[in-house]
C-alpha cells in the first residue's frame, strides 16, 4: 500500500530524513516512534505527497505520492499535528468543508458520511457548536472525524493522541483497530511508547534514521536487553541471596530491597525459580521485563557509538 524507497530530505544544512526505506502493507497500523525533531512529521508529509524528497521516492499503490491526482488523493485522510480547523465555524461546517474538499458534493451522501464520522468519534452532541468553544478533547475528536469523513483507505495521523486524556486515548485506539479490521491502512506518529505496543508494526526513528522496524515483539527479542526482579528481604538473609544468585545474575541490595538484573529471559526465569526454591523469605516481588523504552534507549546509544 505504502512504500518508501531510500528517501532523503534536507532543509539547508539540516538533514530531516536520512535515507529511509520502509513498506506498509494494506490493512496494518504502522507506528512511527521517536522524539520531537526525529523526522516523523517530515516523512509523513512526503508520504502524503505535500512535500518533495530531496532524493528517493514515496509510493502510494505503486505511484509516486507527489504525482497523485485529486481523485487518487481522495482515498487518503490526513490528520495534521497542528489543528487544521476553522474556529469560527461549527463542527458540522468543518466536516462539510473537509467532505467537499475530498470531492463529496452530493448533499445526501455528505450528510450520511458526516453522521457516520460524528457517531464514530462521539461528537454528535457538538456538531452545531463553534469550534472555538469546544474542549481540547472534542477538538481532537473533530480533527480525527475530518480526516476520515470521506471514508479513506489510507489514513495518516500525526500525533493524534497528544494532549488528550488517557480515557480518550483508549477510545481512539479502539477505533483505530476497528478501522484496521475493516482493511484501512493507518500510518501514525507518536512519542508515547506505550502506544507503540498497540501497532501491528513500528518504526523507531532518531535523527532522521530508522533504528529498527518490525513488530514490537520482534524488536524487543532481537536486542540484548536487561530485565529485573526486585523485592523485599530481611537484611540478615541478603548475603545468602547474593551467594545463591551469584552464578546467574548480579544482585544489588539496598536496605531491605534487592534488585536482580537478568541479561535474558532465560536468566530471568532461572532467577525467579532459584529465589522460590531457595526458601529465603522474600516478599513484594516485582518482575519487570524489558520493553520498547529499553529497546529504544539501547538503539539510540548504539547509533551514537
Amino acid at each position: 500500500m505504502i512504500r518508501v524507497e531510500d528517501v532523503y530530505k534536507e532543509f539547508g544544512e539540516v538533514i530531516a530524513v536520512d535515507h529511509v526505506t520502509l513498506e506498509v502493507p494494506k490493512g496494518t497500523i504502522l507506528g512511527m516512534i521517536g522524539p520531537n525533531g526525529a523526522g516523523k512529521t517530515t516523512l509523513v508529509r512526503m508520504m502524503v505527497g505535500i512535500l518533495l524528497p530531496t532524493s528517493g521516492t514515496c509510493f502510494v499503490e505503486e505511484k509516486p505520492s507527489y504525482l497523485l491526482t485529486p481523485e487518487e488523493r481522495s482515498h487518503m485522510g490526513y490528520m495534521t499535528q497542528q489543528k487544521a480547523l476553522y474556529p469560527d465555524l461549527t463542527a458540522r461546517e468543518n466536516l462539510e468543508f473537509f467532505a467537499q474538499s475530498y470531492g463529496i458534493n452530493d448533499p445526501r451522501v455528505q450528510e450520511e458520511l458526516i453522521a457516520h464520522a460524528a457517531k464514530l468519534t462521539q461528537i454528535v452532541d457538538s456538531l452545531n457548536r463553534p469550534v472555538e468553544v469546544l474542549s481540547g478533547g472534542t477538538i481532537q475528536r473533530l480533527s480525527l472525524a475530518c480526516a476520515i469523513v470521506h471514508n479513506p483507505d489510507i489514513i495518516f495521523l500525526d500525533e493524534p493522541t497528544v494532549g488528550v486524556s488517557p480515557e480518550l486515548r483508549v477510545e481512539f485506539w479502539d477505533y483505530f483497530h476497528k478501522l484496521s479490521r475493516e482493511g484501512k491502512t493507518i500510518i501514525m506518529t507518536t512519542h508515547y511508547l506505550d502506544e507503540a505496543s498497540r501497532c501491528d508494526a513500528i518504526a523507531m526513528i532518531f535523527q532522521g534514521k530508522i533504528l529498527a522496524h518490525g513488530t514490537p515483539e520482534e524488536i524487543i527479542s532481537s536486542l540484548p536487553l536487561e530485565s529485573t526482579i526486585s523485592g523485599i528481604i530481611e537484611p540478615d538473609e541478603s548475603l545468602q541471596l547474593t551467594n545463591v544468585l551469584r552464578s546467574i545474575a548480579p544482585t544489588e541490595v539496598k536496605g531491605k530491597r534487592f534488585t536482580v538484573t537478568a541479561a535474558s529471559d532465560d536468566d530471568l526465569l532461572k532467577t525467579f525459580e532459584t529465589i522460590v526454591t531457595s526458601k529465603i523469605a522474600v516478599s513484594n516481588i516485582v518482575v519487570r521485563q524489558a520493553g520498547l523504552e529499553e529497546a529504544f534507549t539501547h538503539l539510540v546509544r548504539r547509533s551514537q557509538q
